[in-house]
C-alpha cells in the first residue's frame, strides 16, 4: 500500500492489485466548474479564451459548452497559467463531452526559460455521455504551466457542440510508501549482485545506504546509494513503485557476502548472499562428435542438486558441425545444460536455438555462417548465433564464444529495405532473446564480421518499450568486443532492472550503446570503449558520418521513467578513414536523444570521456533539457543541450593519452580529465592520485587490460578549438 499525506480532501483510486491512497492538494483551477459568467463578455470568469467561437454556461449540470460556429486552424482553445513547483508532480482531472467522438480533451503546456518545453494530453471524449479524464504528469523543471480545454474547429466540425466540467489541478504530496516493508531481496551473478527493498516510509527524500563485506570481515565497504523509484508505474511496473534499487559491481565469484541496508532516520536491514561459483557443478558429461551434419537436439538436463549435464565435443577431432540446410545446428529443450567447444557452422536461420529453459551455459562456442535471406536480396531479421523466443527463458550464459561473420547481412541506414520506404536496419545478429525474464550473464565474447557481412545489432530483441525487453533485469553483460553492426553494438532496453553492461570494446558500428528507453532501471554502462562509428560501406561524407555512444529517448512517457547511470566511458577518435577527408572515425554524438519528441528521465553520467569528431557534434542532445537528468563531471569537446547547470564541473577539451605497455590508452598525467573525476563508490575505488581520472581507463591502473580487447588505435587529436559553440562550460 502506498499512501500519499493528506491535504485536503480524499479519493480513492486503485492500481493494479495494490490499493493507493491518492491524497491530493487543494485544487488550483479558478472556477473549474464554470458557475462564474461573464455575461457580458459571454465567456467564464477566470478563463482565457482565444478562440471565437459560441460560449455557454450548462447552468443544471454545471460546465462550459463551445458551440463551433465559425472555422478555424488547429484547434480551440480555453486556458488558465498555474505557477508550479518545478519539482513537483500534478493531476489534471475532468469531465468531456461531446456531439462527435474525438472532439474534445484537455491539454497540459509546460514552459521554462522563456519558452514552451513540452505538451500532453487527456485522451478524447467517446460516445455521448460525459467521459472523466485524468492526466498525472511531472513539472520536470517547469516555471508554469497552461491548462487547456481543446475541440477541433476545422470545416467538418462547425456545428458541433463540446462541453467541459469538473476541471481540478492539483499537486500530489511525494509519494510514500506506507505499506508492511518488503525486505530486501538480493539477486546475485558471478561478479554483481541487484538489490532490491521496501521499507515502510521510504519516498525519494530519505536514501538507502549500502554498504557490503565479505563474510568475516570486520569493516563495511562503501557503495553507492540505493535508487528510490518514485513513479507510479501501471501494470507489469506497478509491484517496484516505491521501491529501492540498486547493484553492487566488481566481487568475487562464489564468495559470501553480506549487505547493509539503512533507510535514512529509519531501520537498517542486513543481509547474506552468496555470487554464483564459476565452478559449475557436472552430474554427467556426454561427450559429442567433433563432427556432426543437421540438427542436434538435446533434450536431458541436470537440475538443482545434482548440477548439470555438460555436453562437450571431442578432443582432437578437428571437424565441425554442419547445419546442412537445417535451420539451426543445435537445440537445447533441458534446463541445467552446458554447451562446451563446439565448431557450428551453416545454420539455415540460427546457430543455437533455446527452447523453455533455464539454466544453460554456452561456453567456448564458435558460430559462424549462419542466417537466411530472402529472394528480394534482403536478410531475415534476428537470425542468429543463439537466439530464443522463450517468454520464460532465464539463468542463461553465454561466454567465451566467438560468434562471426554470418551468411546474410544486414542492410544499413543508408539502404532502402526492399518493398517498404524504411531503411531501418535487419538482418542477422549475434544474440537475440526474444521476450525473456532475464537474469543473463553475456561475457568474454568476440563478435565480428566483415563489411558484406554486416550484424543488424550485435545483441537484443524486437520488443524494447515496456517492462521487460532485453535483457529485462539482474544481467550482466561485460568483457565482449562487439563490431561490424549497421545499428547497435549493444540494444539494452526495456526494463534495464539492475543491468550491468561495463569493459565492452566496441567497433564499426553505427552506435555503440541503443538505451532508447528504459522503464525501471537502474542500468549501469560503465567503463566501455567505443572506436570507429560508421553508417554505410560507401566512401561518400554521409556514409562515413558516425554517431552516438549512448542513443535516448521513446515517445511513450510511461516508459523513459527508469534510471539510467553512465559512468567512465571512453569515446575515442581513431584516425580517419583510408581516403577519406573526414578528420577521424570515430563517434559524432555522445548521449544523444534522438529527436526532439523523445523522452528519458532520471540519467546520470559522471567521469565520461565524450570526444566528438567536430566541436559542433553533440557530446550532449537532451533535447527536453529533462530537469531530472544529471550531467556532469565530464570530459568532452562537443556542444551541450541540457538542463541550466549541466557540466558545471564538466572540462571541455580533448583528452591527452600515452599508450600502456598492454595496448590501451590512458591519461597523461597533469592533462585534461587526470585526477579530475567525481568519487563513485564501488564504481572507482581503485583510483591512483588525488581523484578518480575521467575515461574507461585509470592512470597507472593495475588491472589488466580485458581479455577480448584489442590494442587502441593510435589516438587522434582534432585542432582545439578555441570557443566551442554551444558547449556548456564550466
Amino acid at each position: 500500500m502506498i499512501h500519499y499525506h493528506p491535504r485536503k480532501r480524499l479519493t480513492v483510486c486503485m492500481l493494479s492489485v495494490l490499493a493507493v491512497l491518492c491524497l491530493p492538494a487543494e485544487n488550483m483551477v479558478k472556477n473549474g466548474n464554470f458557475n462564474d459568467w461573464d455575461d457580458a463578455q459571454s465567456r467564464p470568469v477566470g478563463w482565457t479564451v482565444r478562440s471565437p467561437q459560441d460560449y455557454s454556461p450548462l447552468p443544471q449540470e454545471g460546465g462550459l459548452q463551445v458551440k463551433v460556429v465559425k472555422e478555424q486552424g488547429g484547434y480551440g482553445e480555453v486556458l488558465q497559467r498555474f505557477e508550479v513547483n518545478p519539482r513537483g508532480t500534478y493531476r489534471l482531472s475532468g469531465a468531456i463531452r461531446a456531439d462527435r467522438d474525438d472532439l474534445a480533451f484537455f491539454q497540459v503546456k509546460r514552459y521554462g526559460g522563456g519558452k514552451e518545453l513540452n505538451r500532453f494530453a487527456t485522451s478524447r471524449n467517446k460516445g455521448g455521455d460525459w467521459c472523466e479524464v485524468e492526466k498525472n504528469f511531472e513539472a520536470g523543471g517547469a516555471e508554469f504551466v497552461e491548462v487547456l480545454l481543446r475541440w477541433q474547429q476545422n470545416e467538418a466540425a462547425v456545428g458541433a457542440r463540446a462541453a467541459f466540467r469538473n476541471l481540478q489541478f492539483e499537486e500530489l504530496p511525494p509519494l510514500v510508501y506506507e505499506g508492511e516493508e518488503v525486505p530486501p531481496r538480493v539477486v546475485p551473478t558471478f561478479n554483481s549482485a541487484g538489490f532490491y527493498w521496501k521499507p515502510t516510509g521510504g519516498t525519494e527524500s530519505r536514501a538507502v545506504s549500502l554498504s557490503y563485506r565479505k563474510k568475516g570481515e570486520a569493516g563495511w565497504r562503501e557503495a553507492m546509494p540505493l535508487w528510490f523509484d518514485a513513479t507510479r508505474h501501471a501494470d507489469a511496473g506497478e509491484p517496484h513503485t516505491g521501491e529501492y534499487r540498486g547493484s553492487l559491481v566488481y566481487l568475487d565469484a562464489g564468495t559470501e557476502y553480506e549487505a547493509r541496508l539503512q533507510l535514512q532516520d529509519g531501520p537498517e536491514r542486513v543481509v547474506a548472499f552468496a555470487t554464483q561459483s564459476e565452478n559449475f557443478k557436472i552430474a554427467r558429461t556426454v561427450r559429442l562428435p567433433a563432427a556432426y551434419e543437421g540438427t542436434y537436439v538435446i533434450d536431458a538436463g541436470g537440475n538443482p542438486d545434482e548440477g548439470y549435464v555438460l555436453y562437450e565435443a571431442e578432443t582432437g577431432g578437428g571437424g565441425f558441425w554442419d547445419a546442412a540446410g537445417e535451420s539451426a545446428n543445435l537445440e537445447i529443450n533441458a534446463s541445467w545444460v552446458i554447451v562446451r567447444g563446439l565448431t557450428l557452422k551453416n545454420g539455415g536461420r540460427h546457430g543455437i536455438i533455446l527452447g523453455d529453459v533455464d539454466h544453460v551455459v554456452v561456453d567456448r562456442c564458435d558460430i559462424s555462417h549462419w542466417g537466411e535471406t530472402g529472394p528480394d536480396g534482403q536478410a531475415r531479421n534476428f537470425n542468429s548465433a543463439i537466439f530464443s523466443a522463450s517468454k520464460l527463458l532465464h539463468s542463461i550464459v553465454v561466454q567465451h564464444c566467438d560468434m562471426h561473420d554470418p551468411r546474410s547481412d544486414s542492410n544499413s541506414w543508408a539502404e532502402q529495405r526492399p518493398g517498404t520506404r524504411s531503411k531501418h536496419p535487419e538482418g542477422p545478429q549475434a544474440i537475440s532473446f526474444m521476450g525473456g525474464q532475464g537474469r543473463y550473464v553475456i561475457r568474454f565474447n568476440r563478435i565480428y564480421s566483415d563489411m558484406d557481412h554486416m550484424f543488424n545489432d550485435g545483441m537484443g530483441e524486437s520488443k524494447n518499450f515496456g517492462f521487460a525487453g532485453f535483457p529485462n533485469r539482474d544481467s550482466d553483460i561485460h568483457d565482449n568486443f562487439v563490431s561490424h553492426c549497421w545499428d547497435d553494438a549493444l540494444e539494452v532496453e526495456g526494463a534495464n532492472m539492475n543491468v550491468r553492461v561495463w569493459n565492452n570494446y566496441i567497433d564499426m558500428s553505427l552506435g555503440a550503446i541503443g538505451g532508447a528507453a528504459t522503464s525501471l532501471g537502474p542500468v549501469y554502462y560503465f567503463r566501455n570503449v567505443y572506436a570507429v562509428s560508421r553508417k554505410h560501406s560507401g566512401m561518400s561524407a554521409n556514409d562515413l558520418r558516425g554517431h552516438y555512444l549512448l542513443k535516448i529517448g521513446n515517445e511513450r512517457p510511461q516508459y523513459t521513467r527508469g534510471k539510467i547511470f553512465l559512468l567512465h566511458n571512453t569515446a575515442l577518435q581513431p584516425p580517419s578513414f583510408e581516403g577519406s577527408s573526414v578528420p577521424s572515425s570515430g563517434a559524432q554524438s555522445g548521449i544523444v536523444y534522438t529527436s526532439s519528441k523523445k523522452l528519458q528521465e532520471n540519467i546520470t553520467s559522471r567521469n565520461n570521456i565524450l570526444q566528438m569528431r567536430y566541436g559542433k557534434d553533440w557530446a550532449i542532445r537532451d533535447t527536453q533539457k529533462t530537469f531530472s537528468c544529471d550531467y556532469d563531471f565530464d570530459l568532452y569537446n562537443g556542444r551541450i543541450m541540457a538542463r541550466e547547470g549541466a557540466e558545471s564541473n564538466g572540462i571541455v577539451g580533448v583528452p591527452l593519452y600515452e599508450r600502456t605497455a598492454d595496448g590501451r590508452l590512458w591519461l597523461v598525467p597533469g592533462s585534461a580529465g587526470h585526477d579530475a573525476g567525481a568519487r563513485l563508490p564501488n564504481f572507482n575505488d581503485n583510483f591512483s592520485g588525488d581523484a578518480p581520472d575521467m575515461g574507461a581507463v585509470e592512470t597507472y591502473s593495475q588491472e589488466a587490460k580485458p581479455l577480448h580487447w584489442p590494442d587502441f588505435p593510435e589516438n587522434y587529436y582534432p585542432p582545439v578549438e578555441p570557443e566551442v559553440e554551444g558547449a556548456v562550460l564550466p
